[in-house]
């Protein structure tokens, strides 16, 4: 087949077009970096930007100290934790385990409680019954909630919380008589509680490890 002269003057000068087009732009490969904005040539480029403290936990620690570092690592063991939403649910607790104690309400102790938790309450519940005492608690109110040590290690996690409430509370013997107490005054409380969460728990709630009162 004969080529006609024009067609092929026209492949070549295509040819020479692209070429210098390659040439001048130079031959993309995907991983080139975004052009800059807002840059002269020639002139230095921007200062980048300060980077931006991580104040996450602001409201519940001292930046930088012992319970800081220990949020940070249950952050790291657990994603989903919430240092708000885990106060909120202490506050609860907490409250649902004095009452519990008071009225003797064994399986609400049970269900919020470690083994040893439990069995320290479930004995003390016995020693009351045994001398014929009743114990009745009200709750005034928090006067102060807040995290005061926090770690976390291969299994698990656990966050101390100092609760700072006032109560009033009284105990009375079998004959009605007040034992220990004022059923008029309410009085300062203020406990330790430590709670545990598995890394591996299906459910969000916290278990409660131990108590140490008068803290």
């Amino acid at each position: 087949m004969q080529l006609d002269p024009a067609t092929v003057i026209f492949a070549f000068l295509a040819i020479f077009v692209l070429w210098k087009l390659r040439s001048v732009l130079g031959e993309r490969t995907g991983y080139e970096q975004p052009p800059r904005q807002g840059v002269a040539p020639g002139s230095a480029p921007p200062e980048s930007a300060p980077a931006q403290p991580d104040l996450r936990w602001k409201e519940f620690a001292e930046q930088g100290g012992p319970v800081w570092s220990g949020l940070d690592d249950v952050a790291r063991a657990q994603p989903n934790f919430d240092p708000r939403a885990f106060l909120d649910g202490a506050r609860e607790a907490y409250k649902m385990v004095v009452h519990a104690f008071s009225s003797g309400d064994e399986a609400t102790l049970r269900s919020l409680t470690s083994d040893d938790v439990f069995g320290s309450f479930k004995a003390a519940l016995a020693e009351r019954a045994a001398k014929g005492e009743t114990l009745d608690t009200s709750f005034v109110g928090f006067k102060d909630v807040k995290i005061v040590d926090a770690s976390a290690d291969r299994v698990g996690a656990r966050i101390s919380v100092r609760f700072d409430g006032e109560f009033i509370t009284s105990t009375r013997d079998g004959n009605g008589a007040l034992v220990e107490g004022d059923p008029a005054k309410p009085s300062d409380v203020i406990d330790v509680w430590t709670f545990g969460r598995r890394h591996d728990a299906t459910g969000p709630n916290w278990t409660l490890l131990a108590t140490s009162p008068n803290q």
